[in-house]
């Protein structure tokens, strides 16, 4: 699609730095990181599993007792706070992306 001129929007957790690395092939490619701090990403948590995590029922949590690679050749790093909305954070990645083409 991206060769045909078509914009592609693709979401990744990516933990490891190989994903991130294999990614910047792409053309036009534009890396984004929303930096959620561990306590809201708790607060969430719309499967539990966090406190199925606390409760020792599993192991292995990207950020907890999974290290994460975070990426460090990013295009936009958006930091989240509790006054930002979801619509808001949207227009700061477009603001960014129409700035830098």
């Amino acid at each position: 699609l991206a060769s045909q001129g078509i914009d592609v929007e693709i979401s990744v957790i990516g933990l490891f730095n190989e994903l991130h690395d294999g990614i910047e092939k792409y053309s036009k490619y534009v890396e984004v990181f929303i930096d959620i701090p561990l306590d809201e990403l708790e607060r969430r948590d719309p499967k539990g599993i966090y406190k199925k995590y606390r409760d020792g029922k599993i192991r292995n949590v990207a950020g907890v007792d999974l290290k994460v690679d975070f990426p460090t050749n990013l295009d936009i790093h958006l930091t989240w706070s509790a006054n930002k909305t979801i619509n808001s954070m949207f227009q700061e990645i477009l603001n960014n992306i129409e700035k830098n083409r």
